[in-house]
């Protein structure tokens, strides 16, 4: 519930901003008010998924060694189901953001803004955006290590291991 409201504040909180830069009188603001929103979503989708993908991590590591696979696999299956849920959610807004920053970016060129400002600001939030996927999906990874390492426990313990998906990479 306090992510539903904080995901909320956040885009409250840029959609009244981006108006306002929109109105500005250089074409550069709004291209910067895109970047902003493009990183402010980006580190939403990166705090979100991570808090998701270490609940799974954590569930798969106290699970292991267990012998109640079925709470197991409800657990996995349900921690999975979240993550992938929010991470896809939370990319297309990240898509939508990166559209509406190609579109201001052209019109910026287009009004005679100028292009090396314009590129050291794109090359500059993409670097940004970059580390804070990069980031997102070690995360991921390390919550499959999890799950493969609960589901090697059942099998060295004679049990068969529950067939609760791994997460993809995002």
């Amino acid at each position: 519930m306090t992510k539903f409201l904080t995901l909320l504040a956040v885009a409250l909180a840029v959609a009244v901003a981006v108006p306002m830069a929109a109105l500005a009188d250089d074409p550069t603001a709004t291209v910067q008010a895109d970047i902003a929103k493009l990183k402010s979503d980006v580190q939403t989708k990166h705090d979100t998924v991570v808090a998701d993908a270490q609940k799974l991590e954590a569930d798969a590591a106290s699970f292991t060694g267990s012998s109640d696979k079925q709470a197991a696999r409800d657990a996995i299956k349900a921690d999975v189901a979240k993550l992938t849920g929010d991470w896809k959610s939370l990319v297309a807004t990240c898509v939508a953001d990166r559209q509406q920053l190609r579109q201001d970016l052209q019109a910026a060129i287009q009004n005679g803004a100028d292009k090396r400002q314009l590129r050291l600001l794109v090359q500059q939030a993409r670097l940004e955006v970059r580390l804070a996927n990069l980031d997102m999906r070690a995360a991921v990874v390390k919550a499959r290590l999890a799950v493969v390492k609960m589901r090697q426990s059942f099998a060295s313990s004679g049990q068969q291991a529950p067939a609760a998906p791994t997460p993809t990479a995002p």
